[in-house]
C-alpha cells in the first residue's frame, strides 16, 4: 500500500483487515450459523477493553460514562532537521453508556499523521475505524539515520474484545509514499504456518532494519482469534523493509535513536 503520486496527497487508510480479525469474524459466523441458524447479537463485554490505563492507547475510558478525548504526540525532528512529524489520535464517544437495544460501538477512533518540511504541518495519513477494529492509535517511533523515513506503529483493536494488533508504518519523505508491511504474511513465512504474536515496534537497527519485539498471545486471545502463537516466549525480530522478511534473533538488537523530540508545537 503506497502512494505513487509525488504531489504528496493524503494517504487514507480505512483499516487493515488483519489475520486475527479475519479469524475472529469467520469464527463468529461459523458459531452463529451452526448454533442458531441465523445471526444474533452477542451480549457486550462488561468492560471497555483494551483498558484506558494503557498509556499508548487513546480510548473513551474503561467504564461508563465514556467521554471523547483527543491526544497529540510529541514532535519528532529528523536528524537532518528537514522534516518534523507528530500524531494526533481522536477517540469519539458515540454514547456515554450503552442504550437499551443498541449493539453498535460505543467509541470509535481516528488517528492522523502530520508532517512538515520547511513550511506548515500537513495531514499526510489518516487511519479510520473499521467494522471489526473500531479502535486505533498511532505511535511515532523514530526517523531513519538519513532523515528520509519515519517509522511508526499502528495499533488496532475491537472495543470490548481482548487483544491489540500492532503493525509497522513507514513514511518516505522523499516521495511522500507509505509502506505497511504485511506482518501476518511475514510471520507465516517465517514459521511455515499461520500464526500470530503480539508485536511491538522498537526502532531502527544499526543497519537500518526494523527491530520488533514479540510476545505470545494470551490463552484468551488465542481462543477468541482461533490463532495459535508463533512462539511461546518473548522473541525479537529484524524486519527487512525492502523484502519484508522477518529474521528471529537470539537477543534484543541495538536500536538507534536518531530523532530529536520536541514537546511543544
Amino acid at each position: 500500500m503506497s502512494l505513487t503520486d509525488f504531489s504528496f496527497h493524503l494517504f487514507y487508510n480505512p483499516g487493515v483487515f488483519s489475520l486475527i480479525s479475519r479469524n475472529i469474524v469467520l469464527g463468529a459466523i461459523a458459531c452463529l450459523v451452526s448454533t442458531f441458524g441465523i445471526a444474533q447479537t452477542a451480549a457486550p463485554a462488561p468492560e471497555n477493553t483494551p483498558k484506558s490505563s494503557d498509556p499508548e492507547l487513546v480510548t473513551c475510558g474503561e467504564k461508563p460514562p465514556l467521554a471523547s478525548r483527543t491526544a497529540r504526540s510529541s514532535t519528532l525532528l529528523a536528524p537532518d532537521q528537514k522534516h518534523r512529524a507528530y500524531a494526533e489520535i481522536e477517540a469519539t464517544a458515540l454514547y456515554p453508556q450503552r442504550p437499551s437495544g443498541y449493539s453498535g460501538p460505543l467509541c470509535v477512533n481516528n488517528s492522523r499523521l502530520f508532517v512538515a518540511d520547511t513550511g506548515d504541518f500537513k495531514l499526510r495519513f489518516l487511519q479510520e475505524p473499521a467494522d471489526v477494529e473500531n479502535g486505533n492509535s498511532l505511535r511515532l517511533v523514530d526517523w531513519s539515520a538519513d532523515g528520509r523515513r519515519l517509522l511508526a506503529e499502528i495499533a488496532e483493536w475491537q472495543y470490548e474484545q481482548p487483544g491489540v494488533t500492532r503493525s509497522v508504518l513507514v513514511f518516505d519523505s522523499r516521495f511522500g509514499t507509505f509502506q505497511q508491511p504485511d506482518l501476518a504474511r511475514s510471520l507465516a513465512k517465517t514459521f511455515s504456518h499461520d500464526c500470530s504474536m503480539n508485536l511491538r515496534v522498537l526502532g531502527f537497527g544499526t543497519q537500518g532494519q526494523i527491530v520488533l519485539e514479540a510476545q505470545p498471545l494470551t490463552p484468551e486471545e488465542e481462543e477468541v482469534s482461533g490463532t495459535s502463537s508463533c512462539a511461546k516466549k518473548r522473541t525479537f525480530f529484524e524486519l527487512d523493509r525492502a523484502t519484508e522478511n522477518l529474521v528471529s534473533v537470539p537477543e534484543m538488537p541495538k536500536v538507534q535513536h536518531n530523532a530529536k523530540v520536541e514537546s511543544g508545537k
